[in-house]
């Protein structure tokens, strides 16, 4: 009796459709939101899409980067009119008690950026827009934000060893950053370099401290590794990973914070796949930002025995990073793209108008920066 042999072609896995067993499937979108007959018999995805499967993938990277271009924008005007209503209030009762100078509104602009009002107004601004921008964004591409956090595999051991190696990338890439510095200083340019602390008083400090420590990790990590990463993982989660972690860097709009926010980004982008959750990358955001804020404080207040006593256990963390890292380059992998995500990565991005549109005005917003400080 002859043995049947089956000719039918494997069913594609929506959520897998490359084969990519380097990925982790469970954070994957269906992809039959970009090919519909995916789930049809006899289905298969060639080396090269074609122009109808680009057309869907540009779409979502154009929603990412129409979403972020509204941010960009919505986030500056706001912040501008709120700060001039801050001065106008300010105005309206010095006035009342003196004659204002012809150069008032400078001096009151000079006093509101050193203000913890300053900080609040921006707190406002970003965190605002960064899950306002989340939502609809999310609504838009169908991805419910309670899919961001379906924790898998996640423990209390796990978060401190990536507390640990976080605050490796922290101190290397701060490193790096002076290097970087200290090259264009060498060439006659000057690093732009915000001064994020008004660390000043009581008020100043709790004010620093509750915006960079728990509000801004937990809302540019809805955006960034929520919304955006999401999105662009859509095809390959390396591309997804690295393009986030890029984004992010030129938020910032500045060198030295581009190089700790792309490389920590990368690393807080694996988590939240490996995870399928942003609650690893959270914490470990919230631990990179309050080491850099204790550490701002301590030395703003000049309390040098503390400063030292914190640099002892920060460098201890970081030597056990070391090993945790080495542990896990040899354990664990990056996701890594097939020949068919290849196709579909840059090269379908490069040609996404709104994607390309966003970065473009942060890295022409951080020429400027840098223009204005070698003026």
């Amino acid at each position: 009796m002859n043995e049947q042999v089956n000719t039918e072609t494997p069913a594609i896995n929506p959520k897998n459709p490359f084969g990519n067993e380097t990925e982790f499937t469970e954070y994957n979108s269906d992809y039959g939101e970009i090919v519909p007959q995916i789930r049809m018999e006899g289905c298969q995805i060639p080396l090269f899409p074609n122009r109808m499967e680009k057309s869907r993938i540009r779409r979502y990277e154009n929603i990412v980067g129409g979403f972020l271009l509204g941010h960009f924008f919505l986030m500056n005007v706001l912040f501008m009119i709120l700060g001039e209503v801050f001065i106008l209030l300010t105005s309206l009762s010095d006035g009342a008690m003196m004659e204002l100078p012809e150069n008032y509104h400078s001096l009151a602009w000079e006093y509101f950026t050193g203000s913890s009002s300053y900080t609040a107004i921006m707190m406002l601004c970003i965190a605002g827009c960064s899950i306002l921008v989340t939502y609809f964004g999310c609504r838009a591409t169908k991805i419910p934000v309670s899919n961001l956090f379906q924790t898998k595999n996640f423990n209390i051991g796990l978060a401190i060893s990536y507390i640990m190696i976080a605050l490796l990338i922290q101190t290397v890439t701060g490193w790096l950053a002076i290097g970087i510095e200290d090259l264009l200083e060498g060439v006659g340019i000057s690093s732009y370099n915000p001064d994020l602390s008004n660390a000043n008083d009581i008020k100043s400090i709790m004010m620093d401290f509750i915006y960079g420590v728990i509000v801004a990790p937990i809302t540019e990590e809805l955006l960034v590794r929520g919304f955006v990463m999401k999105n662009l993982c859509r095809v390959s989660q390396k591309f997804g990973i690295v393009m986030s972690a890029f984004f992010f860097g030129v938020w910032h709009e500045n060198i030295p914070q581009f190089v700790l926010a792309f490389t920590a980004g990368c690393f807080f982008g694996y988590l939240t796949v490996k995870h399928n959750s942003l609650l690893p990358s959270i914490i470990a955001h919230m631990a990179v930002n309050l080491c850099a804020t204790v550490f701002d404080i301590l030395d703003t207040k000049h309390l040098d025995t503390a400063y030292d006593m914190f640099n002892v256990f920060y460098m201890l963390m970081v030597f056990a990073g070391v090993i945790l890292l080495i542990k896990m380059l040899i354990t664990e992998r990056f996701p890594r793209t097939t020949p068919e995500q290849a196709e579909r990565g840059i090269r379908v991005a490069v040609t996404s108008p709104l994607l390309i549109g966003v970065l473009l005005c942060h890295i022409g917003s951080m020429i400027v920066l840098i223009a204005e400080e070698n003026a």
